[in-house]
This record gives C-alpha cells, structure tokens and sequence, in this order.
C-alpha cells in the first residue's frame, strides 16, 4: 500500500546515509586528522553550522566549536572559512567580548543568547555528547514508519516489485523537514558527525541538547 510518509522515510534514510558516507570520505579518509572541522550546507558560502546539515568534528570533544562558529557567523559576520581552525579558547574569548545577554537569530523567531554558547564551551564534552544523543532520539511520527520502510527496502532488495516514487512533492517535503532524524556518530578515531537530511538544519539538535542540559538557548 503506498504511503507518502514510507516513501518519505526510505529517501530520508538513503540520502542521510550518503551524506554521512561522503563527508566521512572527504574529512577522515583514512581515518587521520587532516581534516579537523567540516560541514555540509546547502549553500555555496560554509554558513554557520547550526544551519547546515551535517558537520565533522575530528576531535568529538569540540562539537560545541559549531555554537561558537555559528555566533561569530551571526553576531560579528565573521567568515566560517576563516575562522573555523582557530582555538577554541580564542573562539571563547571572541564570543565573551560580545555584550551581556546578547543575542543572535538562528532562525526565524529562534534565538541564541551569548550566555548559552559560553556555558556550551565549558561543559564537559562528554556531557554534551551525552545530551547531543539524547536528543537525537527519532519522534513519535518517524518511529510510526521506520520499521515500514526498512521493510520495504529489504523487500526491494530481495527483487520484490516496486514502483516510481515522485518524492519531491509538499507532503514528502515537509515530512522530512518535520521528521527526519538526527544522527550523532562518534567514530572510532575520537572525531564525530552530527547529520540530518538536507530538508532539516541542525539547530533544532542543538537547542533540545541545550536544554536537555538545562541551558536556555
């Protein structure tokens, strides 16, 4: 029985697989640290990365260097390019010379407040971590349909028939910029991913992580 919700499901799941697959091959080839940040955006400029898809981290212990990239991104349009290798205690320094109880949109109606991304940069990273994967956890409207889709891919695999999916229509659309789930994957270099499908942006990660933490964003 077609259901644009699986069908939406089996793309979200392809799509965050080769994402992650990619910018695995691109930033830790061979599982080096040649690369120490990176990020995947639908833009042509590295944006602040709470709005892009995915970001690689080298060393996990830095993941909240994406907060801080994305404040001075908004608060002192500084270039991600340009600063995304500095320290992260210049970075600490640089978001701690902005004004008490500043304050930059993320996104529409969305803000985040100096004071959360200074406590972000002191919490334990294993903390952050910790709270970064509790939020991951798929909602109730992505579980309905997980186990159908994985079915269904499994069943295609093993030659059952199939049909064309147009899943570029609003319902596919805006069930995977609702819905799809967010992943945090510590690899075994001591780096980590956070990615999503390209519909969502990981701000949404971020702020359940904060205040999970008990940091109001």
């Amino acid at each position: 029985m077609r259901s644009v919700d699986v069908e939406a499901a089996i793309l979200g799941m392809h799509v965050q697989q080769d994402i992650e697959d990619l910018m695995l091959r691109i930033c830790a080839p061979d599982v080096r640290p040649r690369v120490t940040i990176g990020a995947w955006t639908e833009f042509a400029a590295w944006g602040p990365p709470t709005s892009g898809c995915a970001t690689y981290h080298a060393d996990a212990a830095l993941v909240a260097r994406d907060l801080a990239l994305a404040w001075l991104h908004l608060q002192d349009a500084d270039k991600v390019p340009r600063v995304a290798g500095v320290p992260v205690d210049v970075l600490h320094t640089r978001v701690d010379a902005a004004p008490r109880g500043a304050r930059v949109a993320v996104e529409a109606g969305v803000e985040l407040s100096r004071e959360a991304v200074l406590k972000a940069l002191m919490m334990s990273p294993q903390a952050l971590l910790d709270a970064l994967e509790a939020a991951a956890v798929p909602d109730d409207e992505w579980r309905a349909v997980e186990s159908m889709a994985l079915e269904a891919i499994a069943a295609a695999k093993a030659g059952a028939p199939t049909y064309e999916a147009d899943v570029s229509t609003r319902k596919h659309v805006r069930f995977l910029k609702q819905h799809a789930p967010y992943r945090v994957h510590r690899l075994p270099s001591g780096g980590v991913v956070l990615a999503t499908h390209p519909y969502r942006m990981l701000w949404p990660l971020w702020a359940d992580a904060l205040f999970l933490l008990g940091i109001s964003s």
